[in-house]
C-alpha cells in the first residue's frame, strides 16, 4: 500500500496544495461577507450557490473528460477555479459574487471527479482502500489547514485571494509531471431518486440531514463566530477543528458499524450531535473552538456512514447509481441548509445557527428510527466500511469492495 501511495506521491501532492488553497476561500469568503456586513440572509445564499454549483459539476464535468481527456480537464477547471477566486477582488458586488460562487462550485466538483476517478482506475483491489484512505486524510489536512491560512494576512486585504489562487496553481505541476497513464473516462452521473429512496430511505434521511449541518458549518459557522465575538484567529480555529473532528472519527465510528447495525450508529451521531448544541447554548463564546470539534466529530462522518449503509442494501451495478443519488439529496441538504439557518439567525439572533441544527438533528434522528424500523439490511455479508470523501459519487463508490474493476463505466 505505501508502494502504491508513493507512486501515486504527484497527484496526492496536487490534492494537498489544492484543497488547502480551497479551505481558505471557504474560510475567506463569509468571513469577507461579514466584514462587508452583508446580512446572514446574503451570506447564506453564498453557500447555497456554491453548493448549487457543486450538483452542477457533477452532471456537466464526465462530459467535459471524455472530450478532453483527464489533465487537459483539470488544467481548464484550476484555471477557470482560480479565475473565480481571483475575481472576488474586483469588487464586493454581491451578485458578482453569487455568480463566482456557482463557478468555484463547478470546478471544485469537478477536480474532485477527475482525481478520484483516476485513482480508483489506478488502484487495484487490494490496495485501494488504504490508499483512498490515504487521499480522504490528506483531503480532510488540506481543509483544515485552509482554515488556518486565513491568519496569514487581514482579511480586507486581497492577500488571501492571492494567496489561495497560488496554491490552487501550484496544485497544477506536480500533476502535470505524473508519469501515471490518465484513465479513458470517468461514469456520468446519473440521478434517481427513486432508486435511491426504494434502496433506503433511512441513509437518505440521514444522509439529508448531514448534507443541511455540513452546509451550514462551512457556509455559516464564521459568521456564526465573528457575530458571537469572537476573533478572526479563533474563528478560523474553530473551523479547522471541527474539520479535524470529523476527520478524526470517521474510521472509528465506520468500524463500530461493522460491528452493529449502522442505523443505530448513525442514529447515535446524530443524537450526540444535538445533545452538543444543545450544551453550546449554555456556554460562552470562548468554548467554541471546543464545541465545534465535538459537534464536527460526531457529525462530519454521517455521510460516509450513510453510504455505507446504503450500499448494504443494493445489488451489483447499482452502486455508482445509488452512491451519486445519495450524494445528490446530501448536496441538496447543504443547498437548503444555509438558506434557512441564514434567515433564523438575521431575524432572531446568532445563537440560531445551533438551535437550527439542533432541530434538524432532531429531526433526523426521529426519521432515522422511524425508517429503520421497516428496513433491514440484506442477510448477506456487509462489506466493511471504507473512509469516503463527500466529493464525487463516483469515487466514494467504488471504495466498496464489491464493486469489481471490471464493472462497465456506462452502467449508470
Amino acid at each position: 500500500m505505501i508502494r502504491s501511495a508513493f507512486r501515486f506521491s504527484s497527484l496526492l501532492l496536487s490534492v494537498a496544495l489544492l484543497l488547502s488553497g480551497h479551505g481558505l476561500q471557504l474560510a475567506f469568503v463569509p468571513i469577507k461577507a461579514e466584514f462587508n456586513e452583508w446580512t446572514s440572509v446574503d451570506i447564506g445564499l453564498l453557500s447555497s450557490f456554491y453548493f448549487a454549483g457543486f450538483i452542477l459539476g457533477c452532471f456537466t464535468v464526465p462530459r467535459l473528460v471524455s472530450r478532453i481527456g483527464h489533465i487537459r480537464s483539470y488544467a481548464f477547471l484550476v484555471s477557470l477555479f482560480t479565475t473565480s477566486i481571483m475575481c472576488l477582488s474586483l469588487g464586493d458586488y454581491f451578485f458578482f459574487w453569487l455568480v463566482l460562487r456557482v463557478l468555484s462550485g463547478v470546478c471544485i466538483a469537478g477536480l474532485y471527479l477527475v482525481i478520484e476517478s483516476w485513482l480508483n482506475e489506478q488502484l487495484s483491489s487490494d490496495v485501494r482502500g488504504g490508499v483512498l484512505a490515504v487521499y480522504t486524510v490528506i483531503v480532510l489536512a488540506g481543509l483544515a489547514v485552509g482554515q488556518l491560512l486565513v491568519n496569514a494576512a487581514p482579511v480586507g486585504s486581497d492577500r488571501l485571494i492571492v494567496i489561495s489562487a497560488l496554491f490552487i496553481v501550484l496544485a497544477t505541476v506536480p500533476i502535470s509531471l505524473t508519469r501515471s497513464s490518465q484513465p479513458e473516462q470517468i461514469p456520468n452521473a446519473t440521478f434517481s431518486p427513486l432508486l435511491i429512496l426504494r434502496t433506503s430511505r433511512t441513509a437518505s434521511a440521514s444522509s439529508f440531514s448531514s448534507g443541511v449541518i455540513s452546509g451550514s458549518v462551512y457556509g455559516l459557522g464564521p459568521v456564526y463566530g465573528l457575530q458571537q465575538g469572537m476573533d478572526v484567529s479563533s474563528v478560523s480555529l474553530m473551523m479547522a477543528l471541527a474539520i479535524t473532528g470529523g476527520a478524526l472519527a470517521q474510521y472509528p465510528l465506520g468500524r463500530l458499524s461493522d460491528s452493529y447495525a449502522r442505523h443505530l450508529v448513525i442514529l447515535g451521531c446524530l443524537i450526540a450531535g444535538a445533545i452538543i448544541a444543545a450544551v453550546a447554548l449554555l456556554l460562552p463564546a470562548s468554548a467554541g473552538p471546543l464545541i465545534l470539534c465535538l459537534f464536527g466529530a460526531a457529525v462530519m462522518p454521517v455521510y460516509a456512514l450513510s453510504l455505507a449503509l446504503s450500499s448494504d442494501n443494493v445489488t451489483e451495478g447499482s452502486f455508482i447509481e445509488v452512491g451519486t443519488g445519495l450524494l445528490m439529496i446530501n448536496a441538496f441538504g447543504s443547498i437548503l441548509g444555509p438558506l434557512v439557518t441564514s434567515q433564523l439567525m438575521f431575524r432572531l439572533g446568532a445563537e440560531y445557527f445551533l438551535v437550527s441544527h439542533l432541530v434538524v438533528l432532531l429531526l433526523g434522528g426521529f426519521g432515522v428510527f422511524a425508517l429503520s424500523r421497516s428496513e433491514r439490511a440484506s442477510s448477506g455479508d456487509r462489506p466493511d466500511f471504507k473512509l469516503a470523501t463527500t466529493a464525487a459519487a463516483q469515487g466514494a463508490l467504488q471504495l466498496d469492495p464489491r464493486a469489481g474493476e471490471d464493472q462497465s463505466l456506462d452502467s449508470d
